[in-house]
């Protein structure tokens, strides 16, 4: 029996909108036609064969297949072994993002389960989820998300993943990973690490591209992130340390004085 459901919480970020369960009738056509949003499909039983880009794909048993949003599509069950399939409905402003970190295309659409069993329980996860009577989209979203992360990493975009290793990518990394972060203790040889490359190389990147030291460029976040809590907020100095990444209050009074010419305590003051 046909089944399908439908989310009515939207999300504009990531939105697994619809999906369900179609047995086919024998040669049962779909097509040539167009989706709103990106799809993907897998083959329960059976066997068909789907279109994508003029290319043809004879599927069986065991078989995904992925479409892209605004694309001409093409499927058709075939005529001794009609094929049934899950299949679930997605888009947000996020998923072409994640999509494009895999290799899988509407020039490349065709997957099999011998390599991703785990998307294949997912589907049925997201079946069973949208059964639930109450608010369930949380689930919905939480389960597409971890299909999109299996993707990325069953089927790395390669050519992806090698552009992240340039020195531009590596400093945007870097960066990020200072603006997230700046809040904790972290240390620049921690930022290092989660590169993969060596402390030396990082400096050099930031020297290039900002003119300050990764060192110099933490401290800037930090100092701006105090500067903003003495304006705004009565926090104890200890506190204020702490929130913007310093542990000990003492270190802190010294580097925020080295920045500011001022001491917390007199910077606050001369600022009320």
């Amino acid at each position: 029996m046909r089944y399908i459901f439908n989310n009515h919480r939207e999300n504009d970020s990531i939105y697994l909108y619809s999906g369900g369960y179609d047995p086919c009738e024998k040669g049962h056509t779909y097509g040539p036609t167009v989706r709103s949003g990106y799809m993907l499909h897998y083959v329960r039983t059976g066997k068909g064969i789907f279109t994508s880009e003029g290319k043809k794909y004879h599927l069986k048993e065991g078989d995904f297949f992925f479409i892209e949003p605004n694309k001409v599509i093409k499927y058709e069950a075939d005529n001794q072994m009609p094929w049934s399939t899950y299949w679930i409905g997605f888009r947000g402003s996020l998923i072409k993002d994640y999509i494009r970190r895999t290799s899988i295309s509407r020039f490349n659409p065709i997957f099999n389960i011998e390599k991703a069993g785990q998307i294949k329980d997912k589907l049925s996860e997201i079946i069973e989820i949208s059964m639930i009577k109450e608010d369930n989209d949380l689930l919905l979203n939480a389960k597409l998300l971890e299909i999109l992360y299996l993707l990325t990493n069953l089927f790395p975009n390669i050519k992806e993943k090698n552009a992240e290793r340039n020195g531009n990518m590596l400093f945007v990394l870097a960066l990020q990973f200072i603006r997230n972060n700046f809040e904790t203790d972290i240390q620049i040889s921690e930022i290092a690490n989660s590169l993969a490359i060596d402390r030396t190389y990082l400096h050099r990147l930031f020297k290039k591209e900002l003119g300050v030291s990764p060192k110099e460029y933490l401290t800037e976040c930090r100092i701006r992130k105090a500067k903003d809590l003495l304006k705004t907020t009565d926090l104890p100095i200890s506190t204020v340390a702490k929130s913007s990444g310093y542990e000990d209050t003492q270190q802190f009074s010294k580097v925020f004085k080295h920045q500011t010419t001022y001491t917390p305590t007199q910077y606050r003051n001369q600022t009320i």
